[in-house]
């Protein structure tokens, strides 16, 4: 029955981190979305901006709410599900990182808190978006942090490894260290440009359909502006990931040749080696596809390619992350053409906003982005396996083997099915909650709070 347990600890971490991160990237693209509409409403007095932001607090309340509680339950099966990854973590410098994790959440609660119920006491005319800054600094501070737990497990340091793979004792811990791996450098600075292009594309395929569908004036301007904030802001995210991506697949030649190759489908290392996409490997050959030749030379300087010959096969990663992969690149090429003929249009002014075409396409990118980033996430994690740190410490003997968990963990994945759902139609009806003339008008006096 052990194996088995296993199987279902990496599935319901994996389901519940799924859901997690289309929750906390609405949120995070909330947050940007509420400052910059913030930002400009103050520099430009426009009370469609103005409506806008008093609209969109609402939405971000409950995904901030809702988010923190996901967390929550994240961190609990860190502990209940994988208790040996656990006991490494607290033993090394790596604890540290979720203290400042707790910092990262104190800031971003605290400012929540004063911009939703004591925004409207402040009178400056750039006050009100000054208190969102911290806002987005602390969302985004969080995934950072949570990203360099991920790196560390990629590239572990900061103790004595060879001495603990012998004798199973931490020693020489430098608690600092793991802040900065190999690998930190280009895991950050994807993260930071594939979950706010996810959460904004959400929250753009929405505007282009309400404004699409808009009847009166005062709606139609309201939606306007904030697609022309997610449209441009969408296409600046969508350069800077696939630039991150490319740096990520560079560093991983370096940090875990192995992933590479699993990645890349090679089975034998060499020089110029061609481009796989989708297909298989049966013994060391690549069966069916699509083989672009030389082209995997092309796009790296590296002379020599790693391959899976180089490697036990008891340690590949299951190659299922090699389609994965090939979904996210694929995707991510559709989405940034898409994005690039849109916002061309705009900067044209021929009005790709005015067309069905257009207008439901931002739509349906939106649901696709959500599916980049997930693969995208799957890739890299299904990649680290048999490992939970890589070279050090494998799954199965980081994980609790309770069939106990089995009935609770079942539970959580139909209120995960549940929850992520209801969540977004809860966001819209609360987003829509109020007359739009209520909302370009400002708050009542006497109001509770500042929206």
């Amino acid at each position: 029955m052990s194996f088995p347990m296993v199987n279902f600890d990496r599935f319901l971490f994996a389901f519940t981190v799924g859901s997690h991160i289309l929750l906390v990237s609405l949120s995070i693209g909330l947050g940007i979305l509420i400052s910059a509409v913030e930002f400009l409403a103050a520099r430009s007095s426009d009370k469609y901006y103005r409506g806008l932001a008093r609209r969109l607090v609402r939405p971000f309340v409950v995904s901030f709410g809702i988010g923190t509680a996901s967390g929550i339950v994240m961190a609990v099966e860190l502990v209940n599900l994988f208790p040996g990854f656990m006991t490494l973590v607290s033993e090394t410098g790596v604890i540290a990182i979720f203290y400042v994790e707790i910092f990262a959440f104190f800031l971003e609660t605290i400012f929540v808190v004063v911009y939703v119920y004591y925004g409207k006491t402040f009178t400056g005319r750039y006050t009100r978006w000054l208190l969102t800054v911290p806002i987005v600094a602390g969302t985004l501070l969080s995934a950072v942090l949570i990203v360099m737990v991920n790196s560390w497990m990629n590239t572990p340091n900061g103790f004595n490894i060879g001495a603990y793979l012998s004798t199973g004792q931490v020693t020489g811990v430098n608690p600092w260290a793991p802040f900065f791996t190999t690998s930190t450098g280009y895991e950050v600075f994807h993260v930071l440009s594939a979950v706010p292009l996810t959460g904004l594309m959400f929250i753009g395929g929405y505007f282009s359909y309400r404004y699409f569908r808009a009847k009166g004036t005062d709606e139609r301007e309201l939606f306007l502006r904030g697609l022309r904030i997610t449209a441009a802001a969408s296409f600046f995210f969508v350069l800077i990931a696939v630039l991150s991506g490319i740096l990520e697949i560079e560093g991983l030649y370096t940090y875990q040749p192995l992933k590479y190759a699993a990645i890349e489908l090679n089975p034998n290392p060499g020089t110029n080696l061609a481009i796989t996409l989708f297909g298989s490997v049966s013994g060391l050959s690549i069966v069916g596809g699509i083989q672009i030749p030389g082209l995997q030379g092309m796009i790296t300087h590296h002379a020599e390619l790693p391959g899976l010959s180089q490697f036990p096969s008891a340690d590949w990663p299951p190659l299922i992350i090699h389609d994965t992969f090939d979904v996210m690149v694929i995707g991510g090429a559709i989405l940034g053409l898409f994005l690039l003929v849109y916002v061309g249009l705009w900067i044209a002014h021929r009005r790709p906003y005015d067309r069905p075409l257009f207008a439901y396409g931002m739509g349906a990118f939106s649901v696709l982005t959500a599916i980049i980033m997930e693969f995208g996430w799957a890739t890299d994690e299904i990649g680290r396996q048999p490992w939970v740190v890589y070279n050090v410490m494998t799954v199965n003997h980081a994980a609790n083997y309770s069939t106990g968990l089995l009935v609770p963990g079942i539970l959580i994945v139909a209120f995960y099915l549940f929850l992520v759902p209801f969540t977004f139609y809860f966001m819209v009806r609360v987003f829509n909650g109020q007359a739009l003339e209520v909302d370009l008008e400002g708050p009542a006096a006497g109001s509770d709070v500042n929206y």
